[in-house]
């Protein structure tokens, strides 16, 4: 885009005013006799959500708070990825670790690999157990593929299992029955970004079916420098994947989901030097249900997860990287020869297998309950993480049970259970407990108590990343697990308001709260008999409180106006265990909190189909976990899109300007991200 063109792209777009929006729900259910309605609730659509629970249940209901990103949104917001939505959602970061790589947490200490939150496609956990995190550039779903996210802020465990330890996120993509034909969506910017989606909804006899081929792409951060020191940021991306979503209904009362997918990406990692990740990726996955004459369901879910990762490294030998020959007298191993002691391949594997099979009962007139059981296997491989040639897996089972009382017009009482219990591990359970009252019809308050576990990955209890000369010589260990290292824990206590004004056209949703987090899983320095005489323990070494309020608020009083606003403050008062040997040394956690977070998005849709809208995020200064000391700064992302249709034909032409201001830092302080224009192109046939 030329210098002239782009102050007047920017004055355009930048006409948009700011406020915040109103969100509903995609995907509109019946409501169950035990539901309490007002006489407003049968002219205005309500939001259903089922994350909190797998209950169908209002927002009323829910025993935690809730955002929704429903398709509205998503199609007026400015983003370019699927990690840019959560830039929408009070208290959590968002954040580029390089190029390649993204993060997004929900309180805590956001790092290279964020732990501590699920993520979920259509019920199907992607979180992977070899990085104990989710990798955003493999799971297969653009934009277009999405309906509706739904985020449960708040520990959610006695739902989703011990990783939703602090949140958790569900992916709900777009259904064989939404639509039908061509979708094709093209993208091209700055950054070499080059987006491209490829997608058809029809019938394959019975089968309703969406299959999806896209491919992703960009050059990462510029070339930068860091303490005067240049950094050449080879840290570029691509991604091609394919999906197959298919729907089949024998009958009335049964239905039969099934995904396959898989994705290849080639990666640019690193900090200050960089290295290339291939990652391949592939998952099925099953969904059966059946709709029993009593108003109850159940629901059986089975899918496998496999990933590979090659990194190629530049092979090294000893003595370069000791910096002297063999042959010399401050050699450090006397009468052994020099040798390649980092190969320059390195190969890791992580699969799971998971089954699941669900009741959703209504036992009693007032009373709702889901019930559970599931076993999962993850298995591991990868000699440079562990130090084995072999693989290591174990083997977990949890049970479940939600309940839903409507003790009265005006209180609903909500209770959760989970007992897990993994190979060669005490089992464990995680409980919520939460309280919705009924002010008025229009105004709701919730109490709720989480107490929640999360156990550790394979990679958290068995890393042992060491480089050898042979079997007995360490040249230097890396990271080491503690053989005993528990299980981290969570209590937390939250009181929650959700009002409704202007026949329900403005929302507010509040939430006040308090999580005390003990026995965190990081990393303590301690000395080791190796070269440079030290090694990180990967052990339980964090405990912290995190105390904050958050508000979110959405306001939609017709089809064309979308106001969506969030602000979020957290405060962090912790310590971690840096140092265990030769000498003791405590670090303050708190430097690292993000305390102030805010984002506000626009939209106007105009006549001839003409549609403006603007997203602003504000991020308070911080030192990032593992990062570097970031300014605060306010990035301000701006789009512009143009509707036609001809012959029952759709063709949409958008502008987006993201971050139309200056450079600002993500992550690292080398890692600036400047103004970035993005031109797309989508054409739908039915």
């Amino acid at each position: 885009m030329s210098t002239a063109l782009r102050p007047m792209c920017l004055i355009l777009l930048g006409s948009m005013a700011l406020g915040t929006a109103n969100v509903l729900s995609a995907e509109q259910r019946l409501i169950s006799t035990q539901t309490v309605l007002t006489e407003d609730d049968f002219l205005v659509e309500i939001p259903m959500v089922q994350g909190p629970t797998h209950m169908t249940q209002t927002l009323a209901q829910t025993p935690a708070s809730v955002t929704i990103l429903d398709r509205q949104t998503i199609q007026a917001s400015a983003a370019v990825g699927v990690i840019d939505l959560f830039r929408l959602v009070p208290g959590f970061q968002t954040y580029f670790v390089d190029g390649s790589r993204m993060g997004t947490t929900y309180h805590a200490l956001g790092d290279t690999y964020p732990r501590r939150l699920e993520v979920k496609v259509d019920g199907r956990s992607v979180y992977e157990s070899i990085f104990s995190a989710v990798d955003w550039s493999v799971i297969g779903v653009t934009l277009d593929d999405i309906e509706y996210v739904e985020i449960v802020r708040g520990a959610n465990a006695s739902t989703d299992g011990s990783n939703a330890f602090l949140a958790s996120i569900n992916i709900v993509t777009r259904s064989p029955l939404a639509d039908s034909g061509w979708s094709i969506n093209s993208q091209l910017g700055t950054g070499d970004v080059r987006n491209a989606n490829l997608a058809y909804t029809g019938t394959l006899g019975p089968v309703n079916h969406r299959t999806s081929l896209s491919f992703r792409s960009n050059d990462g951060f510029d070339n930068s420098f860091d303490q005067g020191v240049p950094v050449i940021a080879e840290d570029s991306s691509e991604n091609f994947s394919g999906t197959f979503r298919g729907l089949w209904t024998p009958n009335a009362s049964d239905s039969l989901e099934f995904q396959a997918g898989i994705s290849e990406s080639n990666l640019g990692i690193g900090e200050r030097e960089y290295i290339k990740r291939k990652v391949s990726y592939k998952y099925q996955y099953v969904n059966w249900s059946r709709l029993m004459s009593s108003g109850s369901k159940l629901q059986m879910l089975l899918y496998h997860n496999d990933m590979e990762t090659t990194d190629q490294i530049a092979p090294l030998f000893l003595s370069e990287a000791l910096g002297i020959p063999d042959s010399s007298p401050n050699w450090p191993l006397p009468g052994l020869p020099d040798k390649l002691v980092v190969d320059e391949t390195d190969r890791a594997e992580s699969e799971r297998w998971d089954l699941e099979l669900r009741g959703i009962l209504n036992p009693l007139e007032n009373l709702r309950a889901v019930t559970g059981v599931a076993v999962r296997h993850d298995r591991v491989q990868g000699q440079e993480l562990f130090d084995r040639p072999d693989s290591l897996s174990e083997t977990s089972h949890r049970a479940y049970t939600n309940l839903e009382w409507t003790s009265s017009d005006r209180l609903v009482l909500n209770g959760g259970l989970v007992l897990e219990k993994k190979d060669s591990a005490d089992s464990y359970f995680s409980y919520r407990l939460a309280g919705n009252y009924q002010l008025h019809p229009e105004h709701i308050v919730r109490v709720a108590f989480n107490r929640s576990f999360r156990s550790p990955t394979l990679l958290e209890s068995q890393q042992q990343q060491l480089v050898r000369y042979n079997e007995d010589i360490i040249l230097d260990a890396s990271v080491i697990s503690d053989t005993d290292i528990n299980n981290e824990r969570l209590r937390s206590l939250e009181v929650g308001y959700l009002g409704y004004l202007f026949d329900r056209t403005l929302s507010f949703d509040m939430r006040l709260f308090r999580e005390q987090l003990t026995d965190v899983i990081g990393e303590r320095r301690s000395g080791y008999p190796d070269l440079d005489n030290f090694v990180n323990i990967r052990d339980n070494t964090d405990r912290f409180n995190v105390d904050g309020f958050e508000i979110q608020t959405h306001y939609r009083p017709n089809d064309r106006f979308l106001l969506r606003g969030h602000y979020s403050y957290s405060d962090i008062d912790g310590e971690t265990l840096y140092r265990s040997s030769p000498e003791l040394e405590i670090r303050d956690l708190g430097v690292h909190g993000l305390k102030h977070g805010a984002g506000l998005l626009t939209s106007y849709a105009f006549d001839r189909g003409v549609t403006l809208s603007s997203m602003v995020s504000y991020r308070s200064a911080t030192r990032h976990y593992l990062g570097t000391n970031v300014e605060n700064h306010t990035r301000i992302d701006l789009k512009a899109s143009r509707r036609w249709t001809i012959n029952n034909s759709n063709i949409d032409l958008s502008l987006v300007v993201q971050n139309a201001g200056e450079p600002y830092s993500e992550f690292r302080n080398y890692n600036q991200f400047k103004t970035q224009y993005v031109l797309g192109l989508k054409v739908s046939m039915p």
